[in-house]
């Protein structure tokens, strides 16, 4: 038995050896050397392979986003934009032919105040002194409309009065109440420019050649103007609160029209005689005359009169 046990521990032994053996051969061997090496080289390529491309994964996802999102509005805008015009053509024709209409409905009753409205006639002068009616001198008439209700004020302006070779020019001058009158001394020499007119008096002093004065006429009516250099010069300043006035023709011929309708004044003046006033309900037909009675005399020079 105990031969046995030591036989069997011997071969046990020997196995063991022999086992032992051939693996120091076969790692010392140089045949053998390669698969050490080819484990170690698998581990360094999945590093580099592995960091790209999750980043090149990444990065066009942003990019294809940003290039669908403005693209997309653009056109829908676009085409929306022209769709509603189609549909105002239709609308277009019905407005004017409602404002057509209702101008049409107007212009007739604005036309009948302009053509009713109007009166014409004659301004006649008749000499009662020792002067006679110079040809021409009639056209230093005026003719007014003065409304009973809702008158209009007239607009103030700025207007010229020339003294001139001792005289004014033009001698008559017709202006809307608050106007300014300028006088420049248009003569080589001194001049003077005065009223005494009752509620329109002034006086501007003595000015030489190239000067000039001014003066503002705020109250309706006939203000006198003098010049203490010269006595005989004279300028007749009518001035009037109503916008409805004309001068007459060298013949005395004379029209107004654009009148207020309803019942007024009509007043014929001239430098010469006392003003006479008709009253008067417009529209009306049929020429006004009026005939004028010369009483004051005559200015002998009828050419610079305006």
């Amino acid at each position: 038995m105990t031969f046995i046990r030591t036989a069997a521990v011997a071969c046990l032994l020997c196995v063991v050896a022999a086992c032992a053996t051939p693996s120091t051969e076969s790692a010392t061997g140089p045949g053998r050397q390669a698969p050490p090496a080819a484990t170690a080289l698998p581990p360094q390529p999945p590093a580099p392979v592995a960091t790209p491309v999750p980043n090149s994964v990444s990065q066009p996802a942003p990019v294809a986003r940003v290039d669908v999102t403005p693209s997309a509005p653009a056109p829908a805008t676009a085409p929306v934009a022209p769709k509603p015009q189609p549909a105002k053509p239709a609308s277009k024709p019905e407005k004017p032919v409602a404002t057509n209409a209702a101008s049409a409905a107007a212009k007739p009753a604005d036309s009948n105040k302009a053509t009713g409205t109007s009166v014409s006639g004659k301004l006649e002068l008749v000499a009662a002194g020792r002067d006679g009616i110079v040809p021409g001198e009639l056209a230093d008439g005026l003719v007014y409309f003065l409304p009973k209700s809702g008158m209009t004020r007239p607009k103030p302006g700025t207007f010229t009065v020339e003294t001139r070779s001792k005289g004014f020019l033009p001698s008559v001058l017709v202006v809307p109440v608050g106007s300014t009158v300028r006088f420049p001394n248009r003569d080589s020499i001194l001049h003077n420019v005065f009223s005494r007119t009752p509620g329109s008096t002034f006086d501007s002093g003595f000015y030489g050649p190239g000067q000039v004065k001014q003066q503002v006429f705020s109250k309706p009516g006939l203000v006198i103007v003098n010049c203490n250099v010269h006595h005989n010069m004279r300028a007749d300043v009518v001035v009037l609160a109503t916008p409805h006035f004309t001068r007459p023709d060298r013949n005395g011929r004379y029209s107004l029209s654009g009148l207020p309708a309803g019942a007024g004044t009509l007043v014929f003046w001239h430098p010469r005689a006392q003003a006479q006033s008709v009253a008067v309900t417009l529209p009306m037909q049929g020429a006004v005359t009026r005939k004028l009675s010369a009483t004051k005399p005559s200015r002998h020079d009828t050419t610079t009169r305006r």
